[in-house]
């Protein structure tokens, strides 16, 4: 009885190495993508420089904000007509500030996607089987360029006035 007994714990230990073995390979096959050297130069540094770009749009935003307000109760309303136009001009400048949240949403994204993946690696890591749908690249729109990254947009439009970019737009 006692070989027995022996036999048995061998076989326990034996069964309990083999799934230790097996979950340290699921292990590095679903941290592959996040040792990748390229995920770690391009996502993850496009998605910190993203940030920053986002940062630095929100803080001069809220910079032509207060100086619009700060222009408009400087005005002199003796004048209403000069009065009026001089709001309007700083409305319209708070108005066009105020554009940088639709950018800034898209920079955030880029964050987001890189954090989701990481956050999907390790859940699945510390939750088990289960697997996390795991979305694949994509190479379609990628949000706003990083400053000097993009098209300029003199570029942009001579693209939209030529015939075909007419065309285009209006089909």
């Amino acid at each position: 009885m006692a070989g027995k007994g022996k036999l048995d714990l061998v076989e326990r230990l034996t069964n309990e190495c083999i799934d230790v073995c097996q979950a340290v390979l699921r292990g590095r096959k679903y941290l592959a993508p996040l040792l990748d050297p390229s995920f770690r130069a391009h996502k993850l540094q496009r998605a910190l420089n993203e940030q920053k770009a986002a940062v630095g749009e929100m803080e001069m935003a809220v910079d032509r904000i207060m100086t619009a307000v700060e222009k408009m109760s400087e005005i002199d309303f003796a004048d209403s007509g000069d009065a009026a136009r001089r709001v309007a001009e700083c409305c319209d400048e708070i108005v066009e500030a105020c554009c940088f949240q639709d950018i800034t949403g898209q920079r955030m994204s880029q964050v987001n996607e890189a954090l989701s993946a990481i956050e999907d690696t390790l859940t699945f890591l510390s939750d088990g089987p289960a697997e996390a749908a795991r979305p694949e690249d994509q190479t379609l729109l990628n949000g706003p360029a990083l400053p000097g990254g993009g098209m300029e947009q003199d570029a942009v439009d001579r693209i939209l006035a030529d015939d075909k970019g007419k065309q285009e737009a209006q089909g």
